[in-house]
């Protein structure tokens, strides 16, 4: 048996994956890691990870091997280390594959000029998924594990590693980006030219309020010269909707199914895993394109 547990949590510990799909005209939001580019990479290095990721935000946690071996990798910029059952300490770098063994600890100490970082576990977690998926949404209760990771968690891992050799991947070269296409909303025509004009030459900063569900920007209001109240609809990750303070809020992976406020654009979906990695602070601006 090869198992491993939570020794220490870091900040919103979540397990994810690449989403969880066809049930939100059930009210279920699709979920799934924050910032998918990583897990994409990720699967480099760890092909056989069952679709089973642990997502951290800032702070990483740290996991120990109770019995076995297992084969990690961890994704993201990231400072980190082994803490050897012999009392070594090694330090370790992201998007290169770790040989645990029992006894050795990885603890993962925070994030570099980013947001989110992510583990992924050779044969994955032991889970079970939970509406075809392992993804987590805390707010509403839906998961294999259906809340935020905590100590003594532990994940047994039927299957033994696979081959012990070293793999790695060049650390993946993001731009950091801070100004963002947009399409238009299915409420463009809530808002004059005025407002649209402000929308596109404003700049933005992102609240500490952002979360899984959507992204705060504190800026210009943008104000609607119909209402800021429509009838609820579906709404989809990137959605950019502006409620009456003219805050606009960029709707992410744990969406609510429907929503009550006027969409003004809408985000390229490969740009949410750009923007997630943006702390609290960044300054951002959207640049509205035409659709002929």
């Amino acid at each position: 048996m090869n198992s491993l547990v939570i020794s220490r949590t870091g900040t919103h510990l979540t397990v994810q994956d690449f989403g969880r799909f066809h049930y939100q005209h059930l009210g279920v939001s699709p979920s799934g890691a924050m910032d998918q580019r990583i897990i994409k990479e990720l699967e480099k290095i760890i092909p056989l990870h069952h679709n089973q990721f642990i997502e951290f935000a800032y702070v990483g946690p740290s996991i120990k091997v109770k019995e076995g071996s297992v084969k990690v990798c961890v994704g993201g910029n990231c400072n980190m280390n082994i803490q050897k059952n012999n009392g070594t300490q090694i330090i370790c770098q992201p998007y290169k594959s770790i040989n645990l063994f029992a006894g050795d600890e990885l603890n993962i100490h925070n994030t570099i000029d980013s947001v989110y970082g992510y583990i992924a576990v050779e044969h994955g977690l032991g889970l079970d998924p939970c509406l075809k998926s392992f993804s987590t949404d805390t707010k509403a209760g839906i998961g294999s594990i259906n809340r935020p990771l905590k100590v003594d968690d532990t994940f047994e891992i039927l299957e033994d590693v696979s081959s012990w050799d070293h793999l790695s991947i060049p650390n993946p070269a993001y731009k950091k980006e801070t100004n963002f296409k947009v399409y238009p909303g299915p409420q463009l025509q809530f808002f004059t030219d005025q407002a649209l004009q402000s929308f596109i030459s404003s700049t933005f900063t992102i609240s500490a309020q952002s979360d899984r569900m959507g992204i705060r920007l504190k800026g210009e209001a943008i104000l609607s010269s119909q209402s800021h109240d429509i009838l609820s609809e579906g709404i989809l990750p990137g959605s950019i909707q502006v409620p009456s303070d003219g805050q606009p809020i960029v709707l992410m992976r744990d969406i609510p199914c429907t929503g009550g406020y006027p969409k003004i654009a809408i985000l390229n979906g490969e740009d949410i895993s750009k923007i997630s990695q943006l702390p609290p602070g960044s300054q951002i601006t959207f640049d509205l394109q035409t659709i002929y």
